[in-house]
This record gives C-alpha cells, structure tokens and sequence, in this order.
C-alpha cells in the first residue's frame, strides 16, 4: 500500500488514494489518470477484455501491507471504506480475480473482519512461518555448490542459528528466521571466502557479531529516524528483550508506553521483534531467541548509521507517509535528493515531485507549488514533454481556488504540452470558470464531453455552470 507512481497527485482530480496505490502497484505502466478515473472492477473489466482470449486466465493480485486498508485510518478513512467496497464488487463481478492480502501479525485480529466482508465465505488465512532446518540448509548450500566449497559449512550455520544459549543451559529452535540466516551467511561468505573450513567456536562468534552488528546498526536508525537518543534506544531495548521477558513476550500496552507505537512498529518493520497474538491481547517478542544473546552484548554507545541507497530509501519514505508520518517522509525524501548526482536527473525530479506530493497533502499548498515547479525545471532538462505537462497540471489544479488567473495561465501551458489530455482541458474549464470566464469553460466543457459523454469531472463541471447542481 506504500506505493506510488512516479505521478504529481494534485494533477489529479478527486480520488481514491487506495485504488491509485493498488491499481498502479499492479499495474505500473498504465496511466494514472486512467486509474484515478474509474472502479476498480470497470478498470479490471477493461483489461480482461482488452486480453481478447476466450478462455480468460485467473487473475492474481496482491495488496502488501493491507493493513493500512483493513485498518481504520484517521487520514481517509472515507476513502478507505469506499475501496472496500470497490474491492468486494470487484472480487464479485470479475471471477477471475484472486486476492492475497498481506498483514502484519499484529494487526491481524483487526483486519480479520473487514478482509471477511469482501466475499461471502470466510477468506483463508496462512501464517508466514520461519524456515525448517531442511530448508534452510537448501538456503545455503546453493551458493555454497555454486561457488565450489563444501556443503558441509550449511549444516553447522543452520545449527548455529538454532542453538539458544542461556543461563540455564543450551537449548535448540526448530526453527530458523530467513532474515537471520542472510544475515549470518552473508557475513561469512564475505569474511571467509578463502577458508573452507572454519570452527565451531568461531563460527559462533562470526555469528554473533553479525547479529549484533545487525540489531545495533538497526536501533540506531530508529532512534535517527524517530528523533530519540540512540543509547537511550539501544538499552531499553536490551532492557526489555535482551531477558526472558523478550522471548515470553512483553505487552503492547507497556510497549507503547515505553516508546512511541510509531517506533514499535519500525522495530518490527527492520526484523527485530514481531507480534504475538494471546491470552490477554498483544503481545511483542524477540524476532528469534537466537537474537538474545547478541541483544545483551550491545555497547552503550551509538553506532554510525549505514542508509540504503537511493531506491530503498525513497521506498521507506513512500512507507512513512502511507503509515501517517509525513515529516519522516519528507526528511527520509530530502536525503536521497542530496544524495544525487548530476548524471540522475530523472530520479532527482522524480523524488522533487514526490516532495511536492508530500506538501500537497499535509496541506501546505506554497511548498507543493514551489517543489513542483522545481521538478519541472528538472524535468524540462532531461527533457520530458509529458512529465512538464502533468507538474504544470498539479500546480494548476493547486491554484484553483485561490489564484484562477494563474491558474489558468499553467493549465495552458500544460494542454499545450498534452493536448489530447481531457482532464486537464477539464481542469482548464475549471480555472475559466473560478476566473469569471464561463462562456470559455462551456466551450471547453462541451468540447470535453463531446469526446468523451461520460466525463464525471465536466459533467459535474457543467452542470454547476448551468445552476442545475
């Protein structure tokens, strides 16, 4: 649900955040105002049709992090109700369409319902479980085959990573966390590449280090990313996990009032705790035992904080402002254009739109203006015609109501770019219209409608025009 097309939003006319950020996910080439236009199952009609087979094949879709949707939500919680409903519609109109949601395990109990309202019987529901030693081991010995060296090397991680070491004695998962055996491997395939052989103290403390270094580096960000002080950060969370209490699980109520749930949410995001849900209600433990031991040997002082690159950095913006938190999107957005160079001129306009998104939806119409046009500018020099039309397009709609002069100048501008763009020649109507031009915006109304008689913008448009609504 955090994605986003590379797409200005206030070019847009009114719509349903949700179905853009399903619709476009899906379907990344497709317009997004072809999107923004039509349900969710007229949209999904189309495309089955436009297959021409008449044998038509399922159609597989997937909604990460569903929650978002299934959940309530205090920033479209009108929109969130109405993709609801378009997505039980669809699932009931288009047959071929199959649906796996994705939720987080604490939000599981919450989504259960209205995920069940979307077809009559009840959905079925699978758990992501850690991988079995058999499996894991298949894990590692791949690339261990590929690149020539023993085998045997997977047999002793796997059991490395499964044995819990406590002051009770040694204890054996019969589980292994995917996450903790990249980490692990990762590790040693790049610290031991010359040795084929490597012993099991060794082995222990290789992967001790890794985990720790892993959790280390992964509270300092949060704490970065959240405005809290690493050391305070990393002991509370030695405090509260690195003891059995992390392994029988602390409650989501205490959690929260030890950190904000803001940053219980990114502890679980970066694969260091996950949800459990009991006897009691929630609960948070430890991603793994296994992760306990390094957890108790973390220093008291911070570590420096290594950032992904660009891409998944821009990706943990879009995630922050899907979650609600657009001054973690705009700091996360801000860092990757200072990150680019001169030979990126794209990404750097793309990101510069994204900001302005940021702006135009928290509000702050002046920012949203001046980032946009930022973004044109860039635009303008790698060049791309459409890109310039559609920012021209955002700045206009933005205009609208408080400045329709200029607001038509920019939609001008912009149906010179894209002439064959009916919503923007719609828009354009709009600016005539709020600038005391109305036999202009008929004229542009009626030439819309002509083209295409179903245009809910103009035929709204229109008729507030002729005083009918």
């Amino acid at each position: 649900m955090a994605y986003r097309p590379a797409f200005p939003v206030a070019a847009l006319a009114e719509h349903d955040p949700f179905r853009l950020a399903v619709l476009a996910s899906w379907y990344e080439r497709e317009s997004p105002v072809r999107i923004s236009e039509v349900t969710l199952a007229t949209f999904l009609r189309r495309r089955l049709r436009a297959g021409g087979a008449d044998h038509r094949p399922p159609m597989l879709g997937a909604i990460d992090g569903a929650e978002v949707l299934l959940c309530g939500s205090d920033r479209f919680e009108r929109h969130r109700r109405s993709f609801l409903d378009e997505l039980a519609t669809a699932l009931e109109e288009v047959p071929e369409l199959h649906l796996l949601l994705v939720v987080r395990d604490d939000a599981l109990g919450e989504a259960l319902e209205p995920a069940g309202g979307l077809v009559q019987a009840p959905p079925a529901a699978y758990a992501l479980e850690p991988l079995r030693p058999k499996a894991a081991r298949e894990v590692v010995e791949a690339p261990l085959h590929r690149a020539g060296r023993p085998a045997s090397g997977a047999e002793a991680l796997v059991r490395e990573l499964r044995t819990v070491r406590t002051g009770n004695g040694v204890q054996t998962t019969a589980r292994v966390q995917p996450v903790l055996l990249q980490l692990a491997f990762g590790r040693l395939w790049e610290r031991l590449s010359g040795e084929s052989e490597i012993s099991a103290a060794r082995l222990r403390i290789e992967v001790d280090n890794a985990l720790k270094d892993f959790c280390a580096h992964s509270l300092s960000t949060i704490a970065a990313d959240h405005s809290l002080l690493a050391t305070a950060l990393c002991s509370w969370f030695r405090s509260v996990f690195g003891g059995p209490q992390g392994r029988a699980g602390v409650p989501a109520v205490r959690a929260y009032e030890d950190v904000p749930k803001a940053v219980v949410h990114a502890l679980q995001d970066a694969h260091l705790i996950r949800a459990r849900i009991g006897d009691g209600g929630l609960f948070y433990e430890i991603l793994h035992p296994r992760l306990i031991e390094p957890v108790r040997q973390l220093g008291a002082g911070p570590v420096p904080i290594r950032r992904p690159g660009s891409s998944a950095r821009l990706h943990q913006a879009r995630r922050a402002l899907a979650d609600g938190d657009p001054e973690l999107a705009r700091r996360h957005a801000e860092a990757v254009v200072r990150g680019y160079g001169d030979d990126d001129l794209r990404g750097l306009a793309a990101t510069t739109t994204f900001l302005g998104d940021i702006a135009y939806e928290c509000g702050d119409a002046e920012t949203a203006v001046a980032r946009y046009r930022d973004a044109a500018a860039i635009f303008e020099a790698v060049p791309d015609n459409a890109a310039v039309g559609w920012l021209l397009t955002g700045i206009g709609r933005i205009l609208l109501a408080d400045d329709p002069g200029q607001a038509v100048r920019q939609l001008r501008a912009a149906a010179g770019r894209l002439p064959h763009e009916l919503s923007i020649q719609t828009a354009l109507g709009r600016a005539l219209c709020q600038a005391g031009r109305t036999r202009a915006a008929r004229a542009v109304f009626e030439d819309v409608l002509g083209r295409d008689g179903a245009n809910r913008e103009a035929l709204i448009a229109k008729r507030a025009l002729s005083g009918i609504a």
